[in-house]
């Protein structure tokens, strides 16, 4: 038995409610069950019942037993002064509010039907891929597209807080944080912590001096991220040179990372960090704010796509290392890695930043852009669209991903819509 088991019996009102008696043997009426309270304190709000004939206005606590109420030392704290009943499965102990009143207690376990914790039993316990697989098509197409949206909403908003945490550790900078978003995003998977490491040690109010000159970009890049030490070739030497310079003037000697910290390995040359680098100074050079283009609220889809998509110096059109030339002159980022960095760092900033400025309009230009890219074609998404649910739009594709791996693999279908209609 989970406590949440509780909140949803409770929320949908899974138990007798005619002739209720609180343990003390009051009669009680139930006249509203009030609302699920998802920050701190009481678990539902605004409730009102009367307790015979005297109706009364507040909190609803629920726990498992009722001396989990001492456990979690609510009697000592101010936010449970206005609770007036407490719903437990078992009654083991009376339970008093900071005045020493005690507290009405409604006892579930005689008044709850067995078949409402056997139903929950038999979903949760399920042997299948995720809990409701037998079940998934007969579940309403309505509440599908429902949980679909709630999921993506909770997936964009955890990455939003990720940015707004980097936001806070840069002292509210938001020109740093979404330079750091980006940055890291670039990476791609494998080289993302280098990424985000190299944007630390190289601050974009540093690099933005030198944003009229690709040449001394690529220096300050190559050089902090420790790759000019072995630089060979005459352009790796002029670098080298260059970065002597730069370093010197800027302090830069205790910022440099290792060449171990990259990772090249299981990737094509056009994917290496040395060609990643040379593209992030194309782009640099070209755009003096990522915060503004990220934010603004007259950037399309087609806007984003021309924004990536610049080419790097001509030396690095045709090499993917110092001396080592590509078989054939690069085209720039390629299509799905464009499509990555506008999912991962654009729409994420987005949202972090229609939070932040309560521009909801920002949000809806968020969710236009992941409509605007297929979906990702990936075993999850396979999954669903086995399962017959529609997963077409790139919004559709993260919002299937965020239900899989936070809600079926985590098997909390009381807290999934779907879940909570089959349980009906």
């Amino acid at each position: 038995m989970k406590e949440e088991f509780l909140h949803h019996i409770w929320q949908f009102q899974k138990f007798r409610t005619q002739s209720l008696k609180t343990t003390n043997g009051e009669d009680l009426l139930l006249l509203n069950k009030g609302f699920i309270n998802s920050d701190s304190g009481p678990d539902f709000s605004n409730a009102r019942i009367k307790i015979n004939e005297i109706e009364w206005a507040g909190h609803v606590e629920i726990h498992l037993k009722s001396s989990d109420w001492k456990r979690h030392s609510h009697g000592a704290d101010k936010a449970y002064d206005n609770v007036i009943l407490h719903v437990v499965w078992e009654f083991d102990e009376p339970i008093f509010a900071r005045d020493g009143k005690e507290i009405p207690c409604l006892e579930l376990k005689d008044i709850t039907p067995g078949e409402v914790f056997k139903s929950y039993q038999s979903l949760v316990n399920s042997a299948d891929q995720i809990p409701c697989e037998r079940q998934f098509n007969g579940v309403s197409e309505l509440m599908k597209l429902i949980m679909l949206d709630k999921a993506l909403m909770q997936r964009l908003q955890r990455k939003a807080g990720i940015i707004h945490q980097r936001l806070e550790e840069n002292k509210g900078d938001w020109e740093e944080t979404v330079y750091q978003t980006f940055l890291t995003n670039f990476g791609f998977k494998l080289n993302s912590e280098a990424f985000l490491s190299l944007a630390q040690k190289l601050p974009f109010r540093l690099l933005r001096k030198y944003q009229s000159s690709i040449f001394q970009l690529e220096a300050l890049l190559f050089g902090v991220a420790g790759f000019l030490d072995e630089a060979q070739g005459e352009y790796g030497e002029k670098l080298k040179a260059e970065y002597s310079f730069l370093k010197a003037k800027h302090g830069l000697e205790q910022n440099q990372m290792q060449g171990v910290q990259w990772k090249f390995m299981r990737t094509r040359p056009g994917n290496f960090p040395t060609v990643r680098l040379a593209q992030i100074a194309g782009i640099l050079a070209k755009q003096k704010s990522f915060f503004d283009v990220f934010t603004s609220s007259s950037s399309t889809f087609e806007d984003f796509i021309e924004f990536f998509k610049t080419e790097p110096s001509e030396y690095w059109q045709t090499h993917y290392h110092f001396e080592k030339t590509l078989n054939s002159k690069t085209q720039g980022i390629g299509k799905n890695s464009v499509e990555n960095l506008i999912v991962n760092s654009v729409v994420p900033v987005k949202i972090a930043f229609a939070h932040y400025s309560d521009r909801a309009e920002l949000t809806d230009q968020a969710i236009q852009l992941l409509e605007a890219i297929p979906a990702e074609n990936n075993r999850i998404t396979r999954f669903w669209k086995g399962l017959g649910l529609t997963v077409d739009k790139m919004s559709d594709s993260q919002g299937s991903i965020e239900l899989y791996n936070e809600f079926c693999l985590k098997k909390k279908c009381l807290n999934c819509g779907i879940g909570v209609e089959l349980l009906k």
